[in-house]
């Protein structure tokens, strides 16, 4: 009878021990207090609008003069007055007032790109920060951004690759191609493509090179914010708030995206290659350059526009693929010293503050414009002298140097993407 009670006992005793485990185990972890944070809304979108005149891109972590939030964004020439929230862990918010510094080349539109310049305060951990109109603390839910390059990443790619941005239902599918690879020849580990609108075809090409790791599609829908124009400079009537799609927002972007996971970053259109000349590939290039220039952090290449309607190769491949077929394109145009010339960039993205398309606004390091015999920028595009006699064209065979690694390597992109479910 004593055996049975006991017994008894110990299985209570028993029961009543596994509940409280159980109960404990099932709690959550009490090693730090829970951070609630004021607003819980948290953007993940491309553009974010805060109040009628502003629309912020993305926070980046900026300690190169001092330490700083720079907040990337849009915004209308009127605004002059921003406040930066900063969000701290131990669940404070520090406000600061930030300093707007409108980048010059707006082209005459109304918006521009610019920078919202955040001092960082003391004693504040943070990883999020709200851009607002007013100095209130007080109020409903704020839109909080997470900052990046917060630490700085380690370096992963020696070149990046920036474009910026297909519109208009961009489908020039085989130069796409086309360009990626040679990209890929010359050494871009890494290709960032701001993506407004594209064709479905388009769109299939983009999503093979992201799933190989090359591409990275950053969504840039401006049109959903602002009157857009694919015109770069504004003129009396034109109904827009800011041109060609917000390009140099873009641009920016993806410097500070890459400024510290890529040593160089190269900015220019989607129809265009930065070519070397008298190297094989941008290593050889680059080093090269940075010994004959050690203070320079921008290089900047010539435009040669090759008309795309000139087919002097005789390469007809691909021709079920939309799009033009760089490897026809052999004749280039001489360059009209008269006009200012596009040029394109090489740039060391830790060197830079600000840029626009074909220059730098605000860098550390000097700019140096490169000889073409060193390199151009092959720019496969309609002619913008159409009416020059061809034989005041130049046959230019540099392109032709890597056929043997670059047809293979187009019908195998070609043959995997339209193959594609």
């Amino acid at each position: 009878m004593k055996t049975a009670l006991t017994y008894k006992l110990f299985v209570c005793f028993l029961f009543v021990a596994i509940t409280i485990l159980s109960f404990y185990k099932n709690q959550p972890e009490q090693r730090k207090p829970r951070i609630i944070r004021e607003g819980p809304n948290i953007s993940t979108e491309p553009i974010t609008a805060v109040g009628n005149r502003t629309f912020i891109i993305a926070p980046y972590y900026d300690p190169r003069d001092s330490k700083k939030v720079r907040v990337l964004s849009i915004v209308h020439v009127s605004v002059t007055g921003l406040y930066c929230s900063f969000h701290c862990l131990h669940n404070q918010k520090v406000l600061v007032r930030g300093q707007v510094d409108i980048h010059r080349d707006r082209f005459g539109f109304q918006y521009g790109t610019a920078d919202i310049l955040c001092s960082e305060p003391t004693d504040c951990e943070y990883n999020y920060i709200s851009i607002q109109e007013s100095n209130s603390t007080s109020g409903g839910d704020v839109v909080m951004f997470k900052v990046r390059n917060h630490p700085p990443q380690l370096r992963t790619d020696n070149f990046t690759v920036c474009i910026s941005a297909l519109f208009g239902q961009y489908n020039n599918v085989l130069q796409m191609i086309q360009g990626i690879e040679m990209y890929r020849l010359l050494g871009a580990s890494r290709v960032t493509i701001y993506n407004n609108s594209c064709s479905p075809a388009v769109d299939k090409v983009l999503r093979y090179y992201q799933e190989q790791g090359i591409v990275e599609v950053v969504p840039w829908p401006i049109d959903h914010h602002l009157q857009t124009s694919s015109d770069w400079h504004y003129t009396a009537g034109l109904n827009s708030q800011i041109g060609y799609y917000g390009q140099t927002a873009a641009l920016n972007d993806c410097i500070y995206r890459n400024m510290y996971r890529s040593k160089y970053v190269l900015l220019n259109d989607i129809d265009e290659i930065i070519l070397p000349v008298t190297h094989w590939n941008w290593t050889s290039l680059m080093a090269d350059l940075q010994r004959q220039f050690p203070s320079t952090s921008v290089f900047c290449i010539e435009n040669h526009v090759f008309p795309k309607n000139m087919n002097e190769s005789g390469f007809d491949l691909w021709t079920d693929v939309p799009g033009t077929n760089i490897l026809n394109s052999l004749l280039r145009e001489p360059i009209n010293w008269s006009i200012f010339n596009d040029r394109k960039l090489i740039i060391n993205p830790r060197d830079v503050f600000q840029t626009s398309i074909h220059s730098v606004l605000k860098s550390k390091g000097q700019s140096t414009n490169l000889r073409q015999n060193l390199a151009i920028t092959f720019h496969c595009t309609k002619s913008k002298r159409p009416n020059l006699p061809q034989g005041h064209l130049i046959m230019d065979q540099t392109l032709r140097r890597y056929n043997q690694s670059l047809v293979p390597n187009v019908h195998k992109v070609v043959n995997d993407v339209f193959s594609m479910v």
